[in-house]
């Protein structure tokens, strides 16, 4: 094994309980790893899944060193117009429940991307992000907001605090997921935090993944699948505690947890129960729910293939619409290449004549769809498939009869 790859036997949240294996979607390279060259060789690692029977968190088996993840990065919070409404909401909500009222409020967000979230936070409010992708930082400085270049954890929180105090709020969106050192990030959280702070997490929730079928959501980055359950058991090490929960639309199906120390105002909300009473309701306490997750992953693959096998002519153009990171996932367990796709548009310049992660498939400008419309357009951005659809309605591809390849939660024509 290279020595990129750490295997681990352990569980990220507890650290003492046996890990189960049930879902293998073989080796791959990384799913934002664009490459300028089709030529170019890529190395591959494996996606293991596997789950804690300690504490039933769902999580990568191997680890790949985050600088081959991270140091140069294509993904771009701003490029998705419902994401930036969804953090523009995001920043108001975080001020009225944590902000409001208190003297020179300060907001770290680690993970920050592209600046689009602190960005929208309120003069009078003192916002620093902390990013490890040097380009991507860039591209937050860019926009006004501070950014620390480095990975958030114990080391760098009491940097931050010896340099500018306590934190009324910590936020992380779509990145906890991707710590492999959960206890040091902790950590960190415990040295920043202010007495009645909060730390603000949003996720992918495991119970939409699960019950949606989202295999797609398998990544090298997302080492972890969390739970309402599982946070508690991690925030509970640290004599924090899950004060509330928040379901979101946004990217199939997350969840927004607000975790604050066990001593501050408050006690956990009707939600933190529900939620968690649902995840014992779905069995995702034991192997057979995961078990069954996995068998349908492997039929959906075996749909998928046979609807392109079907699709594709001579006279038939197919492309994929959106060049994300789960499409990635999805093409190179599918094994579905350029043979298949013409190509993948995409609204991000950075990816914009590149080729997809191991399979290869060119990305193209959406002007290339829009001047000679496809026949068929697989929605590889499908989280975003109400926006898209509202958005192509009176636009060339739909008028002239192009149709929407929808490959999650289960193969479809729309």
């Amino acid at each position: 094994m290279s020595d990129a790859v750490t295997r681990r036997e352990t569980c990220r949240v507890c650290e003492s309980g046996e890990l189960y294996s049930f879902l293998d979607l073989g080796e791959m390279p990384p799913a934002n790893d664009f490459v300028e060259d089709p030529d170019a060789e890529q190395e591959r690692y494996p996606l293991e899944v596997v789950v804690c029977e300690d504490c039933d968190h769902v999580q990568l088996r191997h680890t790949i060193d985050p600088e081959i993840l991270f140091g140069n990065y294509h993904y771009f919070s701003s490029a998705s117009a419902p994401l930036f409404e969804h953090f523009g909401t995001y920043a108001d909500a975080v001020t009225d429940r944590y902000l409001d009222g208190r003297e020179d409020p300060f907001v770290v967000e680690f993970g920050s991307n592209d600046g689009v979230l602190l960005s929208q936070f309120d003069e009078s409010v003192a916002t620093l992000g902390v990013e490890p992708a040097e380009n991507v930082a860039e591209a937050a400085r860019e926009r006004g907001v501070e950014t620390l270049v480095d990975f958030f954890g114990e080391s760098v929180a009491e940097t931050v605090r010896e340099e500018y105090g306590a934190v009324d709020a910590i936020l992380a969106n779509n990145v906890v997921g991707h710590v492999d050192d959960l206890g040091d990030l902790m950590r960190g959280i415990d040295a920043l935090l202010g007495p009645e702070g909060a730390f603000v997490v949003e996720v992918p929730y495991l119970v939409d993944t699960v019950s949606n079928n989202q295999f797609d959501q398998v990544y090298h980055e997302h080492l972890s699948y969390f739970s309402v359950r599982s946070f508690g058991r991690l925030a509970d090490r640290f004599d924090m505690e899950v004060r509330d929960v928040e379901r979101q639309s946004v990217h199939g199906g997350t969840i927004r947890v607000h975790i604050q120390r066990a001593s501050a105002d408050g006690d956990p909300s009707r939600m933190v129960h529900d939620l968690e009473s649902l995840e014992l309701a779905l069995g995702l306490d034991g192997r057979e729910a995961y078990d069954e997750f996995a068998h349908r992953v492997e039929r959906t693959r075996a749909g998928i293939t046979k609807l392109f096998e079907l699709l594709k002519t001579d006279d038939v153009s197919i492309v994929g619409y959106g060049a994300t990171a789960k499409g990635n996932v999805l093409l190179n367990y599918c094994d579905i290449g350029p043979e298949t796709l013409d190509y993948i548009l995409d609204t991000t310049p950075a990816k914009q004549g590149t080729y997809s992660p191991g399979k290869k498939v060119p990305v193209r400008e959406p002007d290339v769809f829009y001047e000679n419309p496809p026949e068929y357009a697989v929605l590889l951005a499908w989280n975003y498939r109400d926006a898209i659809l509202r958005n192509e309605a009176e636009r060339e591809f739909r008028q002239g009869g192009g149709q929407f390849v929808l490959p999650i939660p289960a193969v479809d024509i729309v």
